[in-house]
């Protein structure tokens, strides 16, 4: 990823039917705060520390370093749902998906849809080559929506995390043949 795809990133934003995916802003520091101020979604995140403070959200929309992140917000209210980005990894071919979306939007396929929008976002406009995803073994709402988008189980390994320490995940990749060819299918 480029400074320039970085800084067009900035400005942009992605549409679905129901969400609208766009730059994280000063002003959702509140909405962040309320929504993954809850221990059972901050033990299944890596970096995500609990109890959750306001002015955790803050520095993290302040600085998030390369990440590229989104904020999901429904089309209909704008409503912030939740959160998905895209984590460059030393090989600046890749990246790592991850996403949240708080406890009161959970069941209705806010994260696969914006996780698919986002997946479609780093191989076209951002021309990765590859995107990684992990969960925790034990998350079954998050391995559905990697399932759902088409990754393909890569191994088992262990996950340094803020609130529950090291713990047993399960990785999975998605490279640019792979996804080619779900977009030809349909399948997404």
């Amino acid at each position: 990823m480029t400074e320039d795809l970085t800084d067009r990133l900035l400005t942009c934003a992605l549409v679905t039917p129901r969400l609208r995916l766009r730059p994280v802003q000063a002003g959702d520091a509140g909405a962040i705060a309320t929504l993954i101020n809850d221990r059972d979604l901050a033990r299944m995140l890596a970096r995500v520390p609990w109890p959750y403070r306001f002015e955790d959200a803050e520095a993290f929309i302040a600085d998030h370093g390369e990440e590229i992140v989104f904020a999901i917000c429904l089309k209909a209210s704008g409503d912030l749902t939740g959160i998905c980005s895209l984590k460059p990894t030393t090989d600046r071919r890749r990246a790592e998906i991850g996403y949240w979306v708080g406890r009161p939007f959970w069941g209705n396929g806010y994260a696969t849809e914006a996780a698919q929008a986002v997946i479609d976002y780093g191989f076209t406009a951002l021309d990765l080559q590859a995107i990684d995803a992990s969960c925790r073994v034990i998350n079954e709402a998050s391995r559905k929506v990697i399932w759902k988008c088409g990754f393909r189980f890569c191994g088992n390994g262990m996950t340094d995390t803020v609130v529950s320490g090291r713990v047993a995940s399960e990785q999975f990749t998605m490279d640019r043949s792979c996804w080619t060819s779900l977009k030809a299918w349909g399948g997404k």
